[in-house]
């Protein structure tokens, strides 16, 4: 351990415990590394750190190396596990003295570590990828690439060879001047030159910031990548609503960006990558963004009244030439959504789509086929008889209307076999009449109302 400086006893001891609790004390004995790109940061519970130890009046010191911190893990024998919250406040190089206050003993026992943080080696595992930083990118470096951003790449991975690594820091600026060797993430398989790109490459670099380097390792692949270069995807500057401050002709250029993602999208379900297709709609609709990105107020800026009544039909024009698109781009979405067995997801991007067209006869055509998926069988078919006069669906919707009706059969006999022999029909219950009189008694009922009606009709005759 490096000789540490004399410790102030001045120096109020920093509290580091998660809840403030005062469980955790730290106290600086010797400040970390000032210089590098290691110098503002402290480890994650991702780094595995290597440390040197001296537990109080212990005479020597011991080496240990902390694992990453994930479910399970294991902690260095000797080592309370809440040291490792105060360790993730070092930095690289310092020295620190560290009390763990156990609260749970009466009176509470202290226990004081001299530690210092010789190094550490932070590893992300996403799925089949492992990486573990070897040079952190500079602060300017803000942001990680996103979908359909175009990134180059340097270094080797198997036995790809993507180019020499940076001598010096890479430009992070999201508009520097284009260099070889780019490619669309999560888009393109391959870089303008040739190279191939694998799905866990792009994940990596998702992660990643302009000028990190990365030792990585995909399956039996193992190599060193750098992020070389980010430029933003100019469609991602039409996500955003800017009201009335709207640039000319930002419709002109949604419509555009609309069809173009909406193609994308069309060429990966046709190849059936499903995800990817759903992934390039969700863009072209947020590029659409409610028709334009623009209140309709421009035209106000406008000085003459005919000036003003044309913008006006022109934000008009665009407004609807984007929802066209958008609508175009939700019904394809539906169908990738039903080809995926997202029924329902896909049942409300069709009526999404025939609350604004009502005629949409394709939306009306999947969402039956969603029905159908979703239980509502004889729902779906009336939609399905409904759609029989529609000329250009006659043949797929007698078909839907057979497999509904076959499904609708099934579910009956399954349901009739279900609970055959359990429902049984239920007895009405008798009436109990009331026992019959003997005939004596009948006789003298019968001799009592004789003689009433005779002394009725003597009174009356009176």
């Amino acid at each position: 351990m490096a000789t540490p400086q004399a410790p102030d006893e001045n120096e109020a001891e920093e509290d580091v415990s998660p809840g403030g609790d005062g469980s955790l004390l730290k106290r600086v004995l010797k400040p970390g590394k000032e210089h590098g790109p290691q110098a503002l940061t402290t480890p994650s519970p991702l780094c595995e750190i290597t440390l040197r130890v001296r537990e109080e009046n212990a005479a020597t010191q011991t080496t240990i190396v902390w694992p990453r911190q994930h479910h399970g893990a294991d902690t260095p024998p000797g080592l309370p596990p809440q040291l490792r919250v105060g360790v993730e406040t070092m930095r690289l190089g310092e020295v620190a003295r560290i009390t763990h206050v156990d609260f749970d003993e009466t009176p509470s026992v202290r226990t004081t570590f001299d530690v210092e943080v010789i190094a550490w080696d932070e590893a992300l595992v996403m799925n089949s990828v492992t990486k573990r930083i070897v040079k952190r990118p500079p602060i300017q470096a803000w942001r990680e690439p996103r979908a359909l951003d175009r990134v180059v790449v340097r270094g080797f991975l198997g036995n790809v060879d993507y180019g020499p690594l940076s001598a010096e820091w890479p430009d992070p600026s999201l508009t520097a001047p284009p260099i070889k060797g780019q490619w669309r993430l999560d888009e393109d398989i391959q870089n303008d030159e040739g190279r191939p790109i694998c799905p866990a490459l792009a994940e990596c670099v998702k992660t990643m910031r302009v000028g990190e380097v990365c030792q990585i390792q995909i399956g039996e692949d193992q190599g060193t990548i750098e992020l070389t270069q980010l430029r933003e995807d100019p469609d991602q500057a039409l996500i955003s609503h800017r009201g009335a401050w709207a640039e000319p002709g930002d419709a002109e250029r949604r419509s555009k960006a609309v069809d173009a993602l909406r193609a994308m999208g069309n060429t990966h379900l046709k190849k059936g990558d499903l995800q990817k297709a759903i992934r390039r709609y969700d863009r072209a609709l947020e590029v659409a963004d409610d028709g334009g990105g623009d209140d309709g107020d421009n035209y106000l800026m406008e000085e003459s009244e005919d000036a003003q009544q044309a913008s006006k039909a022109a934000y008009e024009a665009g407004k609807e030439a984007v929802k066209r698109r958008s609508l175009a781009a939700r019904a394809n979405r539906a169908l990738a959504h039903l080809k995926s067995g997202d029924a329902l997801q896909a049942k409300l991007d069709c009526e999404a789509v025939l609350e604004e067209d009502e005629g949409h006869v394709k939306c009306k055509f999947r969402r039956a086929q969603a029905l159908v998926q979703l239980g509502s069988i004889e729902q779906a078919c009336d939609v399905f008889k409904a759609l029989m006069e529609v000329p250009s669906l006659q043949r797929e919707a007698r078909a839907g209307l057979v497999n509904a009706r076959k499904m609708l059969r099934a579910h009956r006999d399954a349901e009739r076999e279900l609970f055959r022999g359990k429902i049984k029909p239920v007895k009405a219950p008798v009436e109990e009449k009331p026992p019959r009189k003997n005939a004596l008694e009948r006789t003298v009922v019968a001799s009592l109302a004789g003689r009433r009606a005779a002394g009725r009709a003597a009174s009356d005759a009176y």
